[in-house]
């Protein structure tokens, strides 16, 4: 039951929906946004212009991304954000099309992403609207937006309309809603990479970027089932720590979250054995974690689970941050076992 899911917008350079140049994320569990991520974006490089029809809607410009990160690093970190949740955008044809057209015109793959519109819901909710636009909308539904058309007050947006739908038919997951408002949640297929599109000028200049990319590329190629597999640990459920486990053991009692890939275990395996030790196994980082380890990942920088612990621990929480090898210490295991 998705009693936790993502809100996206995206913003676009031009009508190319692959030129997306903003987004924004905000997450949320039951009922409450815990999270939220934005940033620009550079727009890859075939469509990288910026037509002036655009920049007067969102008034972005191509000088305002000369920094900014490129899609490449964006789409893992959004991967990472909603990780194998469903996605909810206003008019989420658009937003689920500039997912799709921006990793074609980079080479990459996607996972298969469930999504729900509220622009389609609010239709069916709040009829007597005399248009269903986002500020019209959070109007009505008492959610002030300041500056519409920027990625992540429109996520908000769309966020705030969703809790507002919820709280109206009594629901308390996207599937719930679904079936109150009589509305389908709709799929994106995953998609496979495509080693052959390859983005010249920019990548071509910097070559560090684009052996980056190949790399990247590479072990998508390596690795197919790859996003299979993160929807698979997604969708499982987690085992309930053991009620016989030694209470004297170093992770009893204890919230325990994996941010990345491990190399001696999959997520199910320490999920597993956590629970094994008496822990409590959890998908994403919130103000009951305890311990949060810290695996590898083909992105650069920190992971989105390991920000968002960090802030927590700013704020006071007490979050252990904790190797591969120091996992295993706690388990009582070696690497071999």
């Amino acid at each position: 039951m998705s009693h936790t899911w993502t809100a996206i917008d995206f913003e676009t350079a031009n009508h190319d929906r692959g030129s997306a140049c903003a987004v924004g994320l905000v997450r949320v569990r039951e009922g409450r946004i815990v999270d939220r991520y934005t940033t620009l974006i550079r727009p890859p490089e075939r469509v990288g212009f910026f037509s002036p029809y655009n920049t007067a809607v969102h008034g972005i410009t191509a000088a305002d991304v000369v920094d900014a990160p490129g899609w490449e690093q964006v789409h893992a970190r959004i991967v990472e954000f909603a990780d194998g949740d469903p996605l909810v955008a206003h008019n989420a044809a658009f937003d689920m099309g500039v997912l799709r057209h921006t990793c074609g015109h980079t080479g990459l793959s996607h996972p298969a992403w469930r999504y729900a519109c509220t622009l389609a819901l609010s239709r069916r909710t709040w009829d007597g609207l005399p248009d269903h636009r986002l500020p019209t909308v959070c109007a009505h539904i008492g959610h002030r937006m300041r500056n519409h058309h920027r990625a992540d007050e429109d996520a908000e947006a769309a966020a705030r309309i969703m809790i507002a739908a919820m709280e109206r038919y009594g629901t308390a997951s996207l599937e719930e809603l679904s079936r109150a408002a009589r509305l389908r949640l709709h799929q994106v297929e995953a998609a496979a990479p495509a080693p052959g599109v390859r983005q010249v000028g920019a990548q071509v200049r910097d070559g560090d970027r684009w052996g980056r990319w190949q790399r990247q590329v590479g072990a998508q190629v390596r690795d197919g089932d790859r996003w299979g597999r993160w929807q698979r640990q997604a969708q499982a459920a987690l085992p309930r720590a053991c009620a016989d486990a030694d209470p004297a053991g170093p992770l009893f009692g204890r919230t325990v979250c994996v941010s990345g890939d491990l190399e001696s275990m999959d997520k199910p395996e320490v999920w597993r054995r956590v629970a094994q030790a008496g822990g409590h196994p959890a998908k994403n980082v919130t103000k009951k974690t305890d311990v949060l380890v810290i695996g590898g990942h083909d992105g650069v920088g920190k992971t989105a689970k390991h920000l968002r612990a960090q802030t927590y621990r700013e704020r006071g929480q007490r979050i252990d941050l904790i190797s591969e090898a120091e996992l295993l210490a706690l388990l009582g295991m070696t690497e071999g076992s």
